[in-house]
């Protein structure tokens, strides 16, 4: 069994490549100018292609098609025309060549495997188009790993960690283009990601693009005497201004690297076409202003982090700083200010992620490698039911650790250790029930051992070869789902709801079976469909602000037989450490099964969806307003209002980005939208889980009314219920309390309409009823005037058939309990 070993970081503005050999990771360096990071720039210039340094220096002249920054738009709908080319290009496409491209600085083989990062706020597509670049740059196996991870392996495993209690820290990424805070917990031994936040459009190039919108144009709409420099800048319109924005972009960049070192820079902006010249300062000053507006943008996800784990920033040991932006000074000193916390930056923000996943990856066994006799699997092992209880610590700072097996079935056997590299092994012994033994550990390695078991006659009855103990590394036990994985499902109120079947947080790979009812009736060749949605977000939250990222459409022509309405389904849901999603979908009834695997890559984006989600979400926010005004409740309305103003502003941004092919500010503010997005979900979710609570409490407070007269399979549905309040009312979803509310509200009514109270209230009811709601009113009063001499006697018997003749004389009937929750459902799913 062989581990990855190689591990690359693809990042925005630099990529790189290292490899952990020996329990040591080394960093390749590019053979054009030695240095540690490749630019993740791609161009073409008369019909060549050029990738790297080369291409970031054709910046500085505007001469070529450049294209920098793609990594921004993976998983999106974005294409990229080519003059010497005939097929567009995808940003999956330039991301291959630049993996392509570091891939070579390997001269000794040909990697087909390796670890590539992410941020930890990637979601599914995207995710899936990063493994798709690193399939067409030639790999044969590509593992994700979330930067946050990457950089803590590499912090804990190049410092000397001497830690005595567990710790708590903040990784702070602010990258080329992407941000990511993470919350860690760590000790002497284990390393966890807790939770994160992040903005895949935040990072060192929107900061690029204000210093050319706040900066630059100003002074060339000055020197031109011309309004509207940045729009033309970023349209598609003039071929000149195309060129134009790339210088510009070039010496921005080079601009916040001098004023990350200087007070101020002289800035030369020399282009023939325009007949444009100038020259003007541009001071530390004017660029922590800009700085400040992007800073704040991730200081307020790291707030937002630290208040969802209700921590303090007084409960954070350090902040380990991440990423080429943290080198700017304002970052690091705003940080401290604001937190007083320890500002860590002992080491390279620039490298840390490719070191991280070499760390990673040599300790993560390739699944390309395996050969035919490790899989073979023997005839008395698979005929054997024998089953063996392993205890060991699976990581250690000792060079020995011990590992207990315990198997009271095989009393009379033998027993075998090895280390898979071939360093140790223990020969077979005698083994009865249970045995200890102490094995020896590679330092600073993960070690992989090879535990069989064997018969009275030495037949191998039993094998494990995942046993996995870390010397002297810090590594993690899997990576956290970055968001909920839910199913969406039919709703009694005709609109659909989120069921969560995997939390944000959990650790991958990751699997669950749920069983569902069919919501309606699908007949055979018919026109009607059971939809399957699998979506990506938060399950508390609208379908609407989640991503579509599986979905199973079964037609009436797919199948043999009619499904019937109330039929049961199995679905069996499967997430892989590199997020790929697989839904088996099981109706035993009709003997019908489906598996497929999901990895979408592309997802499209609409300025038109984009302008009207933000229309029907101040729409919705007007509405609350409204209704709420005269509550004083101002807090509340000032958050309302503040939500409001963002989405204003960004609908008003947007409406500028209509021709523009030259940033990616497009994705940004729908980045940014659906940030605002989940904040308002958030702020009215809080306000309609407390209705919620308060309602299923009310449906409680009326069962002291009723609990002597509750029978024990009541009483066992009532406290079952009870028992798991405290964690659905924790649950912060509100669907999950409201269903709760309406279990206990059907076994209150189960246990009140078999009580005489009931038989006159329901009486009543029908009695007070305008008689033109009645098919025929003489008979109305005739049941009536029977009706008034049965409660006068109190028989309750016939009282009962005449309520049931009452109800079958009404024109419009109203729904019964049973009724109302045997709906027809959209989806089909319930």
């Amino acid at each position: 069994m062989n581990t990855i070993n190689y591990g690359i970081d693809l990042g925005t503005t630099n990529s790189g490549i290292a490899k952990f050999e020996n329990g040591k990771v080394t960093i390749f360096k590019n053979p054009i100018g030695f240095k540690d990071t490749t630019p993740s720039v791609v161009s073409f210039k008369k019909g060549r292609l050029l990738i790297g340094e080369k291409a970031r220096d054709l910046l500085a002249t505007g001469s070529g098609e450049i294209f920098t920054s793609f990594k921004r738009k993976m998983g999106t709908d974005e294409v990229f025309n080519i003059e010497s080319i005939e097929e567009p290009l995808t940003p999956i496409d330039l991301s291959s060549y630049v993996l392509k491209e570091i891939l070579s600085f390997e001269t000794n083989k040909t990697i087909q495997t390796s670890v590539i990062t992410i941020p930890a706020s990637f979601d599914t597509i995207q995710s899936n188009a990063t493994k798709k670049a690193g399939y067409l740059a030639g790999l044969k196996e590509v593992v994700l790993l979330q930067e946050p991870i990457a950089a803590c392996l590499a912090y804990s495993n190049f410092q000397n960690l001497d830690l005595n209690e567990k710790k708590k820290w903040i990784v702070y990424d602010f990258g080329g283009g992407t941000f990511d805070v993470a919350l860690i917990d760590i000790n002497d031994s284990e390393l966890n990601i807790i939770d994160h936040q992040g903005n895949n459009f935040l990072g060192g190039v929107d900061l690029d693009y204000l210093v050319i919108e706040k900066i630059f144009c100003p002074k060339i709409e000055e020197a031109l005497n011309i309004n509207n420099v940045w729009h033309s800048l970023i349209s598609n319109e003039n071929s000149d201004y195309k060129k134009l924005f790339n210088e510009l972009l070039f010496k921005a960049e080079e601009a916040k690297k001098t004023l990350s070192l200087k007070n101020d820079i002289s800035i030369e902006i020399d282009f023939d076409p325009l007949d444009l010249y100038l020259e003007f300062d541009f001071t530390k000053s004017e660029f922590e202003k800009i700085v400040e507006l992007k800073f704040n943008e991730s200081f307020h996800l790291l707030e937002k982090l630290l208040v969802k784990n209700n921590l303090e920033f007084s409960d954070i040991e350090r902040i380990i700083l991440v990423g080429g932006t943290t080198y700017i000074p304002y970052i690091k000193e705003e940080l401290n200010r604001r937190t007083n916390v320890l500002i860590d930056n002992n080491i390279d923000p620039t490298t840390a992620i490719i070191a991280g996943a070499a760390f990673y990856a040599g300790n993560k066994i390739s699944t390309i490698t395996k050969t035919e006799s490790e899989e073979i699997v023997t005839e008395n092992e698979a005929k054997s039911s024998i089953e063996a209880d392993i205890y060991y610590e699976n990581s250690t700072k000792d060079k020995e650790e011990l590992i207990q097996i315990s198997c009271s079935s095989l009393s009379d056997g033998f027993y075998r250790i090895t280390r898979l590299d071939g360093g140790f092994d223990t020969g077979i012994n005698p083994f009865n029930a249970k045995i200890q033994e102490f094995v020896p550990l590679i330092e600073n390695h993960k070690n992989s051992f090879k535990i069989q078991l064997f018969d009275s006659v030495k037949n191998s009855i039993y094998t494990n070869e995942s046993i996995q103990i870390t010397n002297g590394l810090y590594n993690i036990n899997g990576q956290p789902l970055p968001n909920d994985i839910a199913l969406e499902i039919d709703d009694i109120s005709g609109k659909t709801q989120l069921e969560r079947i995997f939390k944000k947080n959990d650790l991958l790979p990751i699997k669950k079976t749920l069983y569902k009812t069919v919501s309606k009736s699908i007949l055979k060749n018919s026109d009607d469909k059971l939809i399957i949605n699998v979506l990506e977000g938060d399950a508390g939250n609208s379908p609407g602000s989640n991503l579509i990222i599986g979905n199973i459409e079964i037609g009436g022509e797919q199948i043999e037989n009619d499904i019937i309405k109330g039929t049961d389904i199995e679905l069996n849901f499967k997430i892989s450490e590199s997020r790929d999603l697989i839904i088996e979908l099981y109706i035993d009834s009709i003997n019908f099964e489906l598996k497929q695997v999901f990895n979408p890559h592309q997802r499209n984006f609409s300025f038109h969806k984009f302008s009207n989600d933000i229309s029907e979400s101040i729409a919705e926010i007007n509405e609350i307003i409204e209704r709420e005004q005269y509550e004083e409740n101002y807090a509340f309305l000032a958050q309302l209002n503040n939500l409001k103003t963002d989405l204003i502003n960004i609908q008003e941004e947007s409406e500028k980005l209509v021709n523009d092919v030259s940033t990616d500010n497009k994705y940004r503010l729908d980045e940014l939208k659906r940030i605002i997005l989940q904040d308002l979900d958030l702020l009215l979710k809080h306000r309609y889980v407390f209705d919620e609570i308060t309602n299923y409490k009310n449906i409680k407070s009326l069962f002291s009314n009723y609990e002597d007269k509750a029978n024990e399979l009541q009483k066992s549905s009532i406290n079952k219920i009870f028992n798991e309040e405290k964690h659905f009312l924790n649950s912060n979803n509100k669907y999950i309390i409201k269903t709760k509310a309406k279990e206990l509200e059907n076994i209150l009514d189960d246990i009140y309409y078999k009580q005489d109270d009931a038989v006159y209230s329901s009486y009543y009811f029908f009695k007070f009823k305008e008689e033109n709601e009645y098919k025929d009113k003489n008979k109305f009063k005739q049941l009536i005037k029977l009706g008034d001499k049965a409660a006068e006697k109190n028989n309750i018997q016939e009282l009962r058939a005449l309520i049931n003749q009452l109800y079958n004389l009404l024109i419009v009937k109203p729904k019964t309990r049973s009724e109302e929750e045997n709906f027809d459902g959209n989806l089909g799913l319930k």
